[in-house]
């Protein structure tokens, strides 16, 4: 602990060695007694039912602060950020006084991984107590703890507390101990492909999302994508025709977070963008799975029905409970998907209105995802390479900008092509260099023929230089079709 605050991830207090003004001193002393009370109370409720007097007397306390804020800020929520304790979205600086309220109230928040209490209204007693119970005899570790939570508050007719999840940041938390965060991503797809099948297939019988779990895969991504983007971009070339819906939605996620993180997007954003992405196609749950499927061209009939799966998704996502606040952007980026930056495509939007950074991102990634993939009636494809070249000359399809930062995540030669290089060895992308100077260097894994059998070699860096000649040790000739020369991309990446 720091002098005057709590410690950040770094270690050090962001704003310790600023003076606080007038209203900081207020926000921070009011936060502290808040805290102070909360931690007594919570302690208490572990020892008196709630008819008891001393538990009366607790409460009210809190009951006058909690008040206050919403007077005075119009709302009170209360958040938990790693080792750090947000009110109304300032970070609380703890004093010595509070500092062992502070430490019960955040250990026990993270026991019960409820992440952020939101207070809309005036709360009488009865509210506090039931909100106060209902978390203290929640199970210490279960993830749905923060579902259950708003769930018994529901049930109770309180309205006007909200209840979030603990957010977790740590993969190996969030990984179940995987400690390779190769193994880890892995995982996480093969998961995420699983929970999209099953989301789709609750959707057909009428059955809910669950929006939590959605919402940590989400994160657990953002965590990956932050760490090494070439995890997720690896496992992109897994192109599965007989899930191509779930793999697509999968694959399109993890396109638009690396396009998300090369902006600078936030993680909160970034987790937002990760689950447009993941529900983008989501609309096409309601249509008959042997249109979807249909080798011949659609009659008029069933391309109606198709051009409407943008506009059913938003109101299918608007109906997902525990999904939070969902931000507009989310619900715009899945009915901007199929629209190009002209505005034509699909659905025609009522307002000329330029399309928003979702769907133009979103649309990127789904058409790049959508042409190198092999379909169930279409096992002709686009090799990576084909792909943004076709991309690039649709000069109103696609946002320039955009597109121009794609092609410097996925490269010229994109991961998972198969390339000959000038030395006459052949070899998979697989990672791509940052450094745009090098963007037609990419790192390669080697693959070498001996004795009628293929074999994996090294991996190299065609950046790497011959020090004696002073020039590149090996470049890009050309790409390769996979098919023609029987390499399977994926056991690369697997």
């Amino acid at each position: 602990m720091v002098a005057n605050g709590v410690e950040d991830a770094a270690g050090k207090s962001p704003d310790e060695s600023l003076p606080l003004d007038s209203d900081q001193m207020m926000h921070s002393r009011l936060g502290n007694d808040l805290i102070i009370k909360l931690h007594i109370l919570m302690k208490v409720s572990q020892i008196y039912d709630q008819k008891n007097v001393a538990l009366n007397q607790v409460a009210q306390g809190l009951l006058e602060l909690i008040n206050h804020f919403l007077k005075s800020e119009g709302s009170l929520a209360l958040k938990v950020i790693r080792d750090g304790i947000f009110i109304n979205e300032k970070r609380l600086k703890v004093g010595v006084d509070s500092y062992i309220g502070f430490k019960f109230v955040l250990e026990q928040l993270k026991k019960k991984r409820v992440g952020e209490i939101r207070i809309c209204e005036i709360l009488d007693e009865k509210m506090l107590k039931e909100l106060i119970y209902h978390m203290m005899n929640l199970s210490d570790g279960d993830e749905d703890n923060a579902g259950k939570l708003q769930d018994g508050l529901n049930q109770l007719g309180i309205k006007s507390i909200e209840v979030d999840p603990l957010e977790i940041f740590e993969e190996d938390e969030f990984f179940g101990g995987h400690k390779n965060p190769k193994e880890a991503g892995k995982r996480l797809f093969f998961e995420t492909i699983g929970f999209i099948k099953e989301a789709v297939t609750g959707i057909k019988k009428n059955q809910f999302i669950d929006a939590r779990k959605l919402k940590r895969m989400c994160q657990g991504a953002v965590n990956l994508m932050v760490k090494d983007e070439s995890i997720l971009l690896g496992l992109t070339t897994i192109k599965n025709y007989d899930e191509y819906t779930f793999n697509h939605c999968v694959n399109v996620a993890i396109y638009s977070l690396a396009i998300g993180r090369r902006l600078g997007f936030s993680k909160k954003t970034l987790t937002e963008l990760g689950m447009t992405g993941l529900l983008h196609d989501i609309g096409k749950a309601k249509i008959p799975k042997e249109i979807i499927n249909k080798p011949d061209k659609l009659d008029d009939d069933e391309w109606r029905l198709m051009k409407e799966h943008p506009m059913t998704g938003v109101e299918m996502m608007l109906k997902i409970k525990q999904l939070g606040e969902m931000s507009p952007k989310m619900a715009i980026g899945v009915f901007e998907h199929h629209l190009n930056c002209d505005l034509t495509g699909y659905p025609k939007p009522i307002r000329k209105k330029d399309l928003t950074l979702f769907g133009r991102i979103i649309k990127i990634a789904d058409c790049y995802d959508a042409m190198t993939t092999p379909r169930v009636y279409r096992n002709k494809t686009f090799r990576p390479e084909q792909a943004l070249a076709i991309m690039v000359r649709e000069k109103n399809g696609f946002d320039p900008i955009l597109l121009k930062v794609f092609i410097g995540i996925v490269g010229i030669y994109p991961i998972g092509s198969l390339v000959l290089l000038d030395t006459n060895e052949m070899g998979v992308v697989y990672e791509t260099n940052s450094d745009p100077q090098y963007i037609n260097r990419p790192k390669v894994i080697l693959i070498s023929q001996s004795e009628g059998r293929r074999k994996i070699g090294p991996a190299v860096d065609l950046k790497e230089m011959d020090g004696e000649n002073k020039s590149y040790k090996r470049g890009i000739a050309k790409a390769l079709d996979p098919k023609k020369y029987h390499v399977n991309i994926l056991e690369h990446f697997l």
